[in-house]
């Protein structure tokens, strides 16, 4: 149960999202086009699933490796310095994360102080903005999660 979990839980909620969004795109255009009125909350329906599907679609591709990096050049290192560029490249990729999830962690703690409704769907938007700080959290998980994972494998090849 636990591996089928870390193994499609972003693929879940990032199809969840995208449907959220195509569907309430979807519903804004028939509404318009055929009855000529709109849906106040299916503009912010969609944004919203767009930034939890952007967020959640960023861990997923560090849980895969998939972010754009240059390996061409690190490709031609050797083997020890294949794996200092990589593990430094990673090292400062893990500090900005770190560094992000305090600063929105703050941002969100300010979000408490205020009563800010959105328009359309009528929640607080803290609840909405706390998808950012929990997205990074999954993603340093999600970093050292390579790592352990590369070190049980006995550090054969590079954690690409």
């Amino acid at each position: 149960m636990l591996s089928k979990l870390d193994r499609y839980f972003e693929e879940v909620i990032c199809t969840i999202c995208l449907t959220v969004v195509v569907g309430s795109v979807l519903l804004q255009v028939i509404l318009r086009y055929f009855f000529s009125t709109a849906a106040a909350w299916a503009e912010e329906t969609a944004v919203y699933g767009m930034i939890f599907a952007v967020y959640l679609g960023a861990t997923m591709a560090v849980r895969e490796r998939a972010h754009i990096r240059i390996t061409l050049l690190v490709s031609r290192l050797p083997r020890a310095l294949q794996v200092g560029a990589v593990v430094l490249a990673d090292a400062l990729w893990a500090g900005f994360v770190i560094f992000m999830i305090l600063q929105t962690t703050i941002y969100t703690q300010l979000l408490f102080n205020v009563t800010y409704m959105t328009p359309g769907l009528g929640i607080e938007q803290r609840w909405v903005q706390m998808i950012i700080p929990m997205a990074f959290g999954l993603m340093l998980f999600r970093i050292l999660q390579v790592y352990w994972r590369w070190g049980r494998d006995g550090w054969k090849d590079l954690p690409l």
